[in-house]
């Protein structure tokens, strides 16, 4: 009987023990940050691109079109623009007249935070009565694309 209450004792400190070993216990850390208003604009591809030669009035297409990324925080709209002072255009050429035939088009305007990549189509829509204001040389007009968040 001595060697039955022994075992038993014995066997239930091996049982406490056993649990002791298996317990678990938890404690939080409450963290907080902020991601202010962010963007980032790139040319990815195509970043200098050209025309076939103009020989009448039509439509021509760029040899290759531009592909921009965006990446931002926070919602976004795209804008463009012919930047003048970068531009090189032969003497006597209308400006106005560039900016109207010389068409852009891109996929998106506009956009939710995250990663999105655009193409923009260009193309020269030339009429007769926009040639007599391009006289002729060689065009480089340089466009300058502007992302901002909302």
């Amino acid at each position: 009987m001595r060697r039955a209450i022994g075992l038993a004792i014995a066997l239930l400190g091996a049982t406490i023990s056993i649990a002791a070993m298996g317990a678990t216990d938890t404690a939080t850390t409450n963290a907080t940050f902020v991601i202010p208003s962010w963007i980032s604009l790139a040319v990815v591809e195509n970043g200098s691109i050209g025309f076939p030669e103009i020989i009448g009035p039509g439509t021509y297409s760029a040899t290759a079109d531009p592909r921009l990324r965006v990446l931002s925080t926070a919602s976004w709209t795209l804008t463009e623009a012919i930047l003048w002072s970068g531009s090189t255009i032969p003497t006597g050429a209308d400006e106005a007249t560039i900016d109207r035939v010389f068409v852009r088009t891109p996929e998106v305007t506009s956009g939710a935070w995250g990663l999105t990549f655009i193409n923009v189509a260009f193309e020269l829509v030339i009429t007769d009565d926009d040639l007599a204001n391009m006289p002729e040389g060689t065009y480089n007009v340089l466009v300058q694309y502007t992302a901002t968040t909302d």
